[in-house]
């Protein structure tokens, strides 16, 4: 096969195949900028996963025909994304069927949010379809539950009871927005947002009395993820052992740190003093977007990577049937087709003033530099306005390696560059990274070794001084996104491994390095480096992070 056939075969099979799976998967299809479906809910009936099913396979045995030797370098690296894509999912719909274990995943309140906050033609038309379409979509889910309703994770039923209730609150709360207006969706509005509290009722009086399952992913998926959405070839104890040196590596540097700084090392001591400078509540929202904003400035001045030609950035507070699972604070990246790049950075306000104290103004420039500059934001629209970046099986299959990974880095650049320049920065930076490698150490834990969540909360309580509630939502949201965790220390740590390895080059530069470190997209970080820096130095910085045994 010429090099022109296998590149308009591959190109013919993927386009497709995506103008079918996106059906399968409307909201996330709007998200990417694809709104044909926009109108629609998951589909979850047996016809529509069979066929989705069938849809996988199609593709996997389309590839097997392609040759891959044949295709230009960009897009071998989009066949092994989607490859990887198909038999996770897969591996999902045949052996763990989410509609007999994740309440969750059936509640509809996204796929009504994302309508005010995407771009979608004629949103007021898709909003009252959605809308219209909640209350049957939440009976038949009912029906899916109770097939085996012992195979539920009780965590998971409490998890959808809070998203429903406060789903139920937010639907009322958008009465007065133009959309609903527009189309005089008020009444739509109340009955989708009564389906949700009645959908809530039964999940309280009926599922949670029986619900038994387990949440954990089980070596054999946890592997999966590993090798075909991270492509690390690692074992979970290797992973597992990574972690634990580095937790103990950053609680001893934590130790010293705090001894330098108030002469002892009650880490606990220095952290309440951190925490009680913090903003008013009612000047939160605008301590984040000063700090945002400085953060921009100084990565701007100090040429520390190419800033993007054109973004938006607005702080906002996180939505309330969204603060369950995001404690803190957390960031929506633009549609790749976004015209202004508008991102959101999302603001939990805490539950009282006592609370505060997580929003130090220390922090808040820490947070500032994860989320915005030079971390999330950057980030995501350098990859949506790069096109080798922005094709389907890149959006699709991305990696916390890459995109969790360059955030925590950016912590650590920034205070090694100046901005983060408080003496108790070292502290944080320190604390914040401890937090990331002990969620290295859980992710495995939780998915393969049985812990326990009360037994992770316990220990983030006491090694990290969450509160019992802000830990048990870190950990929801572990439960549901196996692997995930680990990206951030893993990726931060292979990104140094990388650099150091590259700096001592005469043409070395900082911005050099991280231009190409961004230029392929928020896929796995072992294809970034591989492919953009060449597989000796991918090979060299893994032997280092995961030392042979």
């Amino acid at each position: 096969m010429s090099s022109a056939d296998a590149i308009s075969r591959f190109n013919t099979v993927l386009a497709a195949y995506f103008r079918a799976w996106y059906r399968y998967h409307p909201e996330t299809a709007v998200d990417l900028g694809v709104t044909d479906h926009a109108g629609a809910l998951r589909p979850y009936g047996d016809d529509d996963v069979g066929a989705l099913v069938a849809l996988d396979e199609k593709l996997l045995d389309s590839l097997e025909e392609i040759d891959e030797g044949a295709l230009d370098p960009e897009r071998r690296l989009d066949l092994k994304l989607v490859r990887g894509h198909a038999v996770i999912e897969l591996h999902e719909l045949v052996e763990r069927d989410w509609r007999r274990r994740d309440p969750v995943a059936f509640l509809p309140v996204h796929a009504v949010y994302q309508l005010t906050v995407r771009r979608v033609p004629d949103a007021g038309a898709a909003l009252a379809a959605r809308l219209a379409a909640i209350p049957h979509y939440l009976r038949g889910a009912r029906a899916h539950l109770l097939v085996e309703p012992e195979a539920v994770p009780p965590l998971w039923v409490a998890s959808a009871v809070a998203e429903a209730e406060a789903g139920a609150g937010y639907l009322r709360g958008l009465r007065g927005h133009p959309l609903v207006a527009a189309r005089r969706l008020e009444a739509a509005l109340e009955q989708a947002a009564h389906a949700l509290e009645d959908h809530a009722r039964f999940l309280e009086r009926e599922l949670a009395p029986r619900a038994a399952g387990d949440f954990a992913a089980g070596r054999a998926l946890f592997g999966l993820l590993l090798a075909q959405r991270h492509f690390l070839d690692v074992t979970p104890e290797a992973l597992r052992a990574f972690g634990e040196r580095l937790a103990d590596e950053t609680r001893a540097a934590l130790r010293r740190v705090t001894r330098e700084l108030r002469g002892d090392e009650d880490v606990a001591a220095l952290t309440r003093a951190i925490q009680a400078d913090h903003p008013p509540a009612g000047r939160l929202l605008e301590s984040y977007r000063e700090a945002m904003e400085a953060a921009r400035a100084f990565v701007e001045r100090e040429g520390l990577v190419s800033l993007p030609p054109v973004q938006a950035l607005e702080v906002v507070e996180t939505p309330a049937f969204l603060r369950h699972q995001i404690p803190f604070a957390a960031y929506l990246d633009p549609q790749p087709n976004d015209a202004r790049q508008l991102g959101r950075y999302y603001v939990t306000p805490p539950a009282d003033d006592a609370a505060l104290g997580e929003h130090n103004r220390t922090g808040i420039r820490h947070t500032s530099v994860h989320e915005a500059w030079p971390g999330h934001h950057l980030q995501f629209v350098t990859a949506n306005l790069n096109p080798p970046a922005r094709t389907p099986p890149r959006l699709l299959h991305t990696s916390a390696t890459l995109y969790e990974g360059w955030a925590l880095y950016c912590e650590q650049l920034m205070a090694e560059q100046g901005f983060l320049d408080a003496p108790e920065s070292r502290f944080l930076l320190l604390k914040d990274r401890l937090w990331r490698a002990l969620r290295v150490v859980i992710d495995v834990d939780l998915h393969t070794g049985g812990l326990a969540v009360e037994d992770a909360a316990g220990r983030m309580c006491s090694e990290l001084g969450f509160t019992r509630g802000q830990a048990l939502a870190d950990l929801d949201w572990y439960s549901r996104a196996p692997t995930v965790p680990m990206g951030y220390a893993v990726g931060w740590a292979l990104i140094n491994a990388a650099r150091d390895r590259l700096r001592t080059a005469p043409d070395f530069t900082l911005r050099g390095f991280h231009d190409r470190l961004l230029s392929a997209g928020s896929i796995a970080l072992p294809l970034v480096l591989e492919s953009r820096f060449g597989p000796d130095l991918w090979r060299a910085a893994a032997a280092e992070v995961f030392p042979p045994a």
